[in-house]
């Protein structure tokens, strides 16, 4: 007996494979300013322009995933067996939206620099992560590789 053809995922994998890339551009550039020099008398500024441009492209990460035709749903839909660690993955969400949240709070505040850049890189570490995880969500439903660009 042959294995199952697994499902083509349409137009939700493309949708969230753009909203992925831009939150991995997101990322890399709040780590490249939470790495920069605290003394620059623009780091906070700078930081927190880049944690902006991080919250806004996971807010569009969430839209994207857990809308009607997104993603999420669609996973749901053609591989229900994956629906807990889907429901997880989305739970996860609103998680890392506060930690963002929280972070721009710190920046604004009178955290320490180190303090600062401990949070951002844990909450960096927490989004790849989550990333991970959606990848390999994605490659168990239709056996596809979501990382790559092709």
């Amino acid at each position: 007996m042959s294995e199952p053809i697994p499902p083509e995922p349409g137009e939700a994998l493309g949708a969230a494979r753009e909203a992925r890339n831009m939150l991995k551009a997101a990322v890399s550039a709040a780590e490249v300013a939470a790495a920069s020099a605290a003394a620059d008398p623009n780091w906070r500024d700078s930081l927190g322009r880049e944690l902006m441009g991080l919250r806004d492209a996971f807010d569009d990460h969430v839209e994207e995933v857990e809308g009607e035709d997104g993603l999420l749903n669609q996973l749901i839909e053609d591989a229900p067996q994956l629906a807990n660690q889907v429901n997880a993955l989305e739970a996860e969400h609103s998680d890392l939206s506060r930690r963002i949240e929280h972070l721009l709070g710190l920046v604004r505040g009178q955290a320490e620099p180190a303090e600062i850049r401990d949070e951002v890189l844990d909450t960096l570490l927490a989004i790849a992560r989550h990333r991970q995880r959606g990848a390999d969500l994605v490659y168990q439903a239709y056996t596809i590789d979501i990382g790559t660009s092709d």
